[in-house]
């Protein structure tokens, strides 16, 4: 038997506040990961951590996808934007996906990196941090307005910050790499060019994600 609309909306509202909370324990690995580069142990432990809540996020928005689609037809705020949101979703799952991939791309490469650059990876890592949790609660206040029909809220504020937060992220991306090559060999310097592109795909999903929902709050 299809679930009732109260029933429905609740089921998805609670999935996707677990599946955002979920985003948001896996990131904030990410600048723990940073922190303890220079252990070799301490490091992996953390990447393998970071990788399994990935694998978390995973089964969390498999979940809630799922919710999402077995709405029975009406005509709620949710049910209407049922493939928006489904989409939406999808591109906040780009985040988790991103931060593993560069924890994994670190591990294997194992830089030896200066000390201003390491700190400027951990800076780009707190930002991020930033950013992913300004896009959750942003998406998850506009996931509770859906489920209640309520006027969306606001998200200009978010994604405001959230655009900034990525622009402060290139500024420091570009410095790394900059430093790089003033200060490197040439074959080390493109190693740190690679690894900090590999970092700087996690914001741009997150400013990805947040220009989706203001897509999706336009149309409310």
């Amino acid at each position: 038997m299809a679930p009732g609309p109260a029933e429905y909306t609740t089921d998805v509202a609670e999935k996707a506040t677990a599946y955002l909370t979920a985003v948001e324990d896996c990131l904030v690995l990410l600048p723990q990961a940073l922190a303890v580069y220079d252990d070799a142990r301490a490091f992996t432990d953390t990447t393998a951590e970071l990788g399994q809540q990935e694998s978390v996020c995973d089964e969390h928005r498999r979940r809630l996808c799922g919710a999402v689609g077995r709405a029975r037809p009406e005509f709620s705020a949710l049910y209407l934007r049922g493939a928006e949101l489904t989409e939406l979703f999808t591109m906040v799952d780009a985040v988790p996906d991103a931060a593993e991939a560069f924890v994994r791309d670190f591990d294997a490469m194992s830089p030896a990196l200066a000390e201003a650059t390491a700190r400027r990876l951990q800076d780009m890592a707190a930002l991020v941090c930033q950013a992913s949790e300004l896009l959750t609660r942003a998406i998850e206040t506009y996931v509770r307005a859906l489920v209640t029909d309520d006027s969306a809220p606001p998200v200009a504020g978010a994604v405001e910050r959230i655009t900034e937060l990525e622009s402060q992220c290139d500024q420091y991306r570009n410095e790394i790499v900059a430093r790089a090559f003033e200060q490197q060999s040439t074959a080390d310097a493109l190693v740190v060019r690679e690894l900090v592109q590999s970092l700087d795909a996690v914001p741009d999903a997150v400013e990805d994600a947040a220009d989706q929902l203001v897509f999706c709050w336009s149309d409310m």
